[in-house]
């Protein structure tokens, strides 16, 4: 029997790691997902070990590997992944534990060092602003002159070299490093030296589309051929925008991405750096495209906590309780107003590393239903304030949703009627996994788009009463002074 030829996405993701195996006519055959623990033993810490990653990574191989029998054969492999986190190689091995995007230690040191001037300056030339959570100044911070012989990689970028041996980024995996230059295309001189890396511990530069064969260890892995091509891929944030547009239809529209955290990305032809430095500016996987990038740090990590502060025993069946209860209550939850700031700061299009969650209207009649209503309305307002920040280069007919949200009718049709636009939903196993398979371009990407269709959620009646709850809100948590001007980049 004539085996199928798939390709392998892999997603290094903030709580799992997630393998997706999709034919080659774009149809996704196998999936399967394998979860590890974050060290967050001190205030702010975030950190995962690396080696945890490789275990779950060869036990999802396994899984996969099982489903695949007989059915389909791996031609290649595709990788994506959190960012920005930091991990420090040693001659042999990590030196340390991976130190992740959530991870918010080394903010208040970076505030002291960066006044308003020298972020804009930085925004500038990068496309970033600039906190404690890049890899530039999370390796000055934590690690620093301590090591000497040693490579700084990013998470895919260290998955990357588990498999093939290579030490090698692509740019928008380099954006997180905050040592990108947009315009040079390369690392920045002046910011290496400013945070202390050597540029010879930076990985290469690469396309996306740069791909080298499987090793010896690799094979080990994965239980892949060796030699089968590992595409490197792109950030997770693109590779799921990429899953869910076909080249053509990138631009004149807004893709949210719901995990851990939540991205928002607007996509444009050639860079667009905001006046008021408000979103960040990414490079896309297909050159010459540039994403507007705004992230939620919490969402699906705010609906855990809430779940877990709000019931004394957080099953499946008393979480789904609880949320088929808010989804019943009325719009403005009896007058709570939730900001869901709740990962120590906020990096939406407000980027204020002292924003905390704040609930206001508290009263004794408040229940945990009524708090958790108030905490989803409150992540769609702040994706509602993204998106109009977005708009002001133009209208944004509708929006591409992917994620956990995606599996949820009642909080899409709430997000439709907060954003007053029509939402399209796609329920992937895991977008960013599919779009890394995509870029192999051994994917049929017009059968896949064909195969593809959204579920689509329209404004309904109660839009009306959100603007003027969204009104409240916004004066209630108003955005705040700007960080600079960019109108000469």
């Amino acid at each position: 029997m004539q085996l199928t030829l798939c390709v392998l996405g892999i997603d290094l993701g903030t709580s799992a790691i997630k393998l997706v195996a999709v034919s080659r006519d774009g149809h996704v055959v196998a999936s399967v997902r394998e979860s590890y623990d974050t060290i967050s033993t001190a205030a702010g810490q975030a950190e995962q070990d690396c080696q945890h990653w490789l275990k779950a990574l060869s036990v999802a191989a396994k899984k996969i590997g099982s489903r695949l029998a007989h059915k389909a054969r791996v031609a290649g492999i595709a990788l994506t992944g959190q960012m920005p986190t930091l991990v420090v190689l040693g001659k042999q091995k990590p030196v340390a534990p991976a130190i992740t995007w959530q991870d918010s230690r080394a903010d208040g040191w970076v505030s002291e060092r960066v006044d308003n001037d020298l972020r804009l300056h930085i925004y500038r030339k990068t496309g970033v602003l600039i906190d404690g959570r890049y890899l530039g100044p999370m390796f000055q911070y934590h690690q620093g002159p301590k090591q000497k012989a040693c490579t700084l990689l990013s998470a895919k970028d260290f998955l990357f070299h588990a498999l093939t041996g290579l030490t090698a980024t692509d740019p928008s995996t380099a954006s997180g490093y905050g040592l990108y230059n947009l315009h040079l295309k390369a690392w920045d001189p002046e910011l290496c030296k400013f945070w202390g890396i050597a540029k010879e511990s930076l990985p290469s530069i690469e396309s996306s589309l740069f791909r080298a064969p499987l090793s010896e260890r690799g094979r080990q892995l994965l239980g892949c051929a060796l030699g089968t091509p590992v595409v490197l891929g792109c950030a997770d944030s693109v590779a799921g925008v990429y899953a869910l547009s076909s080249a053509r239809r990138f631009a004149h529209t807004a893709t949210v991405l719901t995990g851990t955290s939540t991205v928002i990305m607007k996509c444009d032809s050639r860079p667009r750096w905001d006046r008021r430095s408000r979103y960040l500016l990414t490079p896309f996987a297909v050159d010459g495209w540039y994403g507007c990038e705004a992230d939620l740090l919490t969402t699906g990590s705010a609906r855990e906590w809430a779940a877990s502060v709000l019931l004394r025993r957080a099953n499946q069946k008393t979480q789904q309780s609880l949320w088929q209860s808010a989804y019943k209550i009325a719009p403005g939850a009896d007058g709570l107003l939730f900001a869901p700031y709740l990962g120590g700061g906020e990096q939406g299009v407000l980027w204020n590393p002292r924003l905390r969650g704040t609930l206001t209207g508290l009263t004794l009649a408040h229940g945990g239903a009524k708090i958790a209503r108030a905490l989803l309305e409150g992540m769609s307002f702040e994706i509602r304030r993204c998106l109009e920040v977005f708009e002001e280069e133009g209208p944004l007919p509708f929006v591409r949703v992917a994620g956990w949200i995606a599996n949820i009718p009642e909080e899409l049709q709430l997000l439709a009627d907060i954003i007053g636009r029509p939402v399209h939903a796609f329920r992937l196993d895991s977008a960013a996994a599919i779009g890394a398979t995509l870029l192999t371009g051994l994917i049929d990407s017009k059968k896949y788009f064909a195969n593809t269709r959204p579920a689509v959620f329209t404004p309904g009646q109660r839009s009306k009463c959100y603007n003027e709850i969204y009104a409240k809100y916004a004066a209630q948590f108003p955005a705040g002074a700007t960080s600079g001007s960019a109108d000469d980049v």
